[in-house]
C-alpha cells in the first residue's frame, strides 16, 4: 500500500523578545495598531490554514523564542504544546482558572488562600498553576506543605493588626507564592502599593515561605518540557491556534505574555532546534521555515545554523518586523540595502535565495510586489503592518512548493506562460541551424516574434519560427554582413501587429522575468569571435559561463562583425542566450555569459555595446476575435488548473483602496473593474495581475 504520509513540513518561528515590544500598524484608516505577538499569531494561523488546504497531511510546528532566560525559563517553547496543555484539555470546562485552582486548594484544606487566588492572581496565572499541579499531582502535597497554614497567617495578622509599615509597593502576595515569576510570565497583575497593613504583612509571611521557591521551580520545569519543537498534523495546529485566538478575545481567559516573553533574543538557539526537527524529518521533500523577527540575535551569529538549514534543503523565509512606516513595503531584494541595520542584514543572509522565475515569486510579482531584475531574490521581506505580514505568509505558503514552476508562471502572469515555457523549452532544445549563411538576424527575430505571438490565442494557427524566418529572408535577404536588426524589426512587427522597443540590460532582464524573450545583437573583434566560437565548441568549456576575464584580451582589434541571438534567461551572475548555430554547439545551442561586457568591442572612437530589443503587444492591439479566443483559452487553462489544484482558489489579494486582504474568489467585477468584498468599492486591477486571471478569466466573479 502506498505511503500516505505527507512530504511537507512547515515550521514557523516567532521572535517574542524584548526588542519586539513595539506595535505594528493594522493598515486601517483609523490608525489602529496591534502588538507584534498578535500579528505573528494571526500569520501563523493563516499559514496553517493555507497549508491545510494545500496538503491536509502536511505537518507543522510553531515555535516562539525570546523568553526570560535570566529568570530560568527556556529560550524557546513549542507554542502549540503550551496551548494544548493550558487550553485544549479544559476546552469543555467553563470554569475560570481561579475556580479551577481554588478547587485544588479546597480539596487540600487550603481554603484560606481563596481570597489571595481571586484578588492577586490573574485568571491566566491561576490557570497555569492549576495545569502545573494537575500535570504533576504528586507535587500537590509538596505544594501544600510549603504554604503557611491558616493559623500561621492569623497569628501574623494578630501580631501586626493595625500596624502600618511605610515604604510603598512591597506586597507580593500569594500570586508569587503560587507561581512566582509566572505572574510576570503571563502578565499577572499583582496588587501592591501604599503603606503595609496587617494583611500585607501576612502576605509577606506567605511570600517568605518555601512556597515561593517551590512555585518558581515548578514553573521552570513545566516550561522546559515544551522547549523542543514538535511537528504536528496541520489540522491540529489550526485547531490549537484557533483556540488560542478565540480565547484572546475573552479577557478573563487570555494568556497575557508581556513580562514573561520579553527577554533576550536567542535566534541561534531557535534555528538550531528547528534544524534538529528538519533533520529528524529528512524524508519530507518539501520543507519550509518562516522566521519573523527584527533580526537582533543575542546568542551569537545565526548564519552558521542557517547555512546548515540550506544544506538540508530547507527553504527559509525571513520577515523583518518594524514600526518604521517609511520602509519599502511589498518588495523583495537580491542584495542588502546600504541603509539596513544589522538586524535586517542578519535576516536577509538567513533567507534562502531563489530564482525569480519560480517558487512564489511570480505570484508576488503579479499582485504588485517589486522584484529585482537580477533574476534571483532572497525570501526576505520588510513589513510594518499586520496586513503585509499576512499577505507575504499567505502567498508564500499558498503558492509554494506544492505547485510546479509552470503553474506558478501561469498564475503569476496573464499570459499563458506554461505554454510559452513549453514552446521556449522546445526552441531551446532544438535551435534552428543557421549554417554558414549570414542569416542570424532572421533566425533571432523570427524566434522572438514567434514567442510573442504564442501569448495571443488566435483561431488560426500561430506562424512557426520557420514561416516567420522565411518571410523575413524573402523581404530582407542577407547582405554581405547580414542585416541591421532595427531595419528588419520595424517592418516585421507590423506584419503581426506587434511592437518593439530598445531597452537597457535592466529592462531586458525584467522582460525575461515576465517571460518575454529579448532580441539581442552584439559585435566582437576578429580574435574575439575566434575565442567565442572555440570556447563554446570545446567539450570542457562549452557548457560553462564565458567571463569578462576570458574576453578581456580580445576587446580590441579589427571588427569581426555582428550577430543576433535571443536572451531567454538570467540570474545575478549570468545572462543566457539562444543561438542559431545548431544543437551541437554550446548547451543545446545556447550559451551563458557573465555580463553584456563579455559581448562588447572597443572600437577606435567608442564602445560598441550590446543592444536589447523587447518585442511585445498591448491588449488594445488585439482584434475582438483574438481577445475572445484569448479569454476562452485562458479560462479553459485556468479551470483545468483549479480542478487539479483547488487551493489556488484560496489565494488572497490586497485591495489597493482599503488595504484589506480577501480571497481572490470573493472579488467580483471584471478584468477592467474589480470590486472589493470588504469595502465594496471598485478599482482597476493592474494589467496582467493574478486578480484579473483568477476571477475575470476563469469566471470566478460575476
Amino acid at each position: 500500500m502506498a505511503n500516505q504520509e505527507s512530504s511537507t513540513l512547515v515550521g514557523c518561528l516567532f521572535d517574542v523578545s524584548g526588542s519586539m515590544r513595539k506595535l505594528l500598524k493594522t493598515g486601517q484608516p483609523d490608525g489602529r495598531a496591534v502588538d507584534r505577538f498578535h500579528a505573528v499569531l494571526g500569520a501563523a494561523l493563516d499559514i496553517a490554514r493555507k497549508e491545510q488546504q494545500s496538503d491536509p497531511r502536511a505537518k507543522m510546528f510553531v515555535g516562539a523564542f525570546g523568553l526570560d532566560r535570566q529568570d530560568g525559563y527556556p529560550p524557546t517553547v513549542d507554542l502549540c504544546g503550551i496551548v494544548e496543555a493550558l487550553l485544549e484539555e479544559n476546552d469543555q470546562d467553563d470554569r475560570s482558572g481561579h475556580d479551577s485552582l481554588i478547587e485544588i486548594a479546597n480539596q487540600n484544606n487550603l481554603a484560606h488562600i481563596t481570597e489571595y487566588i481571586r484578588n492577586k492572581l490573574t485568571d491566566s496565572v491561576a490557570r497555569i498553576v492549576h495545569a502545573c499541579l494537575r500535570r504533576c499531582p504528586e507535587r500537590i502535597h509538596e505544594f501544600k506543605d510549603a504554604i503557611p497554614s491558616a493559623a500561621e497567617i492569623r497569628k501574623s495578622q494578630t501580631m501586626k493588626n493595625g500596624a502600618t509599615f511605610g515604604g510603598g509597593a512591597v506586597a507580593i502576595g500569594v500570586g508569587s507564592l503560587v507561581c512566582g515569576p509566572l505572574g510576570g510570565l503571563l502578565g499577572a497583575a499583582l496588587t501592591a502599593g501604599g503603606a503595609m497593613s496587617a494583611d500585607a504583612y501576612a502576605d509577606e509571611v506567605v511570600d517568605s515561605s518555601e512556597g515561593l521557591m517551590l512555585a518558581r521551580r515548578i514553573c521552570r520545569e513545566w516550561f522546559r518540557d515544551f522547549a523542543d519543537f514538535i511537528p504536528r498534523p496541520v489540522s491540529d495546529v489550526v485547531r490549537l491556534l484557533q483556540l488560542l485566538q478565540q480565547r484572546s478575545t475573552r479577557a478573563r481567559q487570555w494568556l497575557s505574555v508581556e513580562e514573561f516573553v520579553y527577554g533576550d533574543t536567542p535566534m541561534r538557539e531557535a534555528l538550531s532546534r528547528s534544524l534538529s526537527v528538519f533533520q529528524a524529518n529528512s524524508d519530507c521533500d518539501q520543507r519550509v521555515l518562516v522566521l519573523m523577527s527584527d533580526g537582533h540575535a543575542t546568542d551569537g551569529d545565526p548564519g552558521e545554523i542557517a547555512t546548515e538549514l540550506h544544506s538540508e534543503g530547507v527553504a527559509v523565509a525571513s520577515v523583518y518586523l518594524t514600526s518604521d512606516t517609511d520602509i519599502a513595503q511589498r518588495r523583495l531584494y537580491d542584495k542588502p540595502a546600504y541603509s539596513w541595520d544589522k538586524g535586517q542584514r542578519t535576516l536577509f543572509n538567513i533567507a534562502s535565495k531563489v530564482s525569480a522565475s519560480n517558487h512564489p515569486i511570480p505570484v508576488l510579482m503579479s499582485v504588485g510586489w517589486q522584484i529585482p531584475c537580477s533574476g534571483e531574490v532572497a525570501l526576505y521581506v520588510c513589513v510594518c503592518t499586520e496586513p503585509a505580514v499576512e499577505e507575504f505568509c499567505s502567498l508564500l505558503v499558498s503558492a509554494h512548493l506544492a505547485s510546479t514552476d509552470a503553474l506558478l508562471d501561469v498564475i503569476g502572469r496573464l499570459q499563458l506562460d506554461d505554454y510559452i515555457q513549453d514552446e521556449l523549452a522546445i526552441t531551446c532544445k532544438n535551435p534552428s541551424d543557421q549554417g554558414s549563411s549570414a542569416t542570424c538576424y532572421a533566425h533571432a527575430i523570427a524566434a522572438v516574434i514567434h514567442m510573442a505571438l504564442l501569448r495571443i490565442e488566435r483561431k488560426e494557427p500561430c506562424p512557426t519560427i520557420k514561416e516567420i524566418r522565411d518571410r523575413i529572408l524573402h523581404e530582407f535577404p542577407p547582405g554581405d554582413h547580414g542585416r541591421v536588426a532595427e531595419e528588419v524589426l520595424n517592418q516585421a512587427v507590423q506584419w503581426y501587429r506587434l511592437r518593439y522597443r530598445a531597452v537597457d540590460e535592466m529592462r531586458a532582464r525584467q522582460a525575461v522575468l515576465q517571460r518575454r524573450p529579448v532580441l539581442t545583437t552584439f559585435r566582437l573583434s576578429e580574435k574575439g569571435w575566434a575565442k567565442f566560437s572555440q570556447y563554446f565548441s570545446q567539450p570542457q568549456t562549452r557548457r560553462s559561463m564565458l567571463t569578462e576575464a576570458n574576453m578581456r584580451p580580445y576587446r580590441q582589434g579589427p571588427d569581426g562583425g555582428g550577430h543576433a541571438v535571443v536572451l531567454y534567461a538570467c540570474d545575478p551572475r549570468s545572462l543566457s542566450f539562444l543561438n542559431s548555430w545548431g544543437s551541437d554547439w554550446g548547451t543545446n545551442g545556447g550559451f551563458r555569459v557573465q555580463s553584456p561586457a563579455v559581448l562588447e568591442i572597443d572600437e577606435p572612437d567608442c564602445l560598441s555595446p550590446v543592444h536589447f530589443y523587447d518585442v511585445f503587444w498591448y491588449e488594445s492591439d488585439l482584434t475582438p476575435s483574438e481577445r475572445a479566443a484569448y479569454d476562452a483559452k485562458a479560462e479553459e487553462k485556468l479551470r483545468a488548473y483549479t480542478t487539479y489544484h483547488p487551493s489556488l482558489l484560496e489565494l488572497e489579494a490586497m485591495c489597493p483602496l482599503c488595504q484589506r486582504i480577501s480571497l481572490i474568489s470573493d472579488f467580483t467585477g471584471n478584468a477592467r473593474e474589480a470590486k472589493c468584498p470588504r469595502c465594496l468599492f471598485s478599482f482597476v486591477p493592474q494589467p496582467g495581475s493574478l486578480l484579473q486571471v483568477l476571477y475575470a478569466r476563469a469566471g470566478l466573479g460575476t
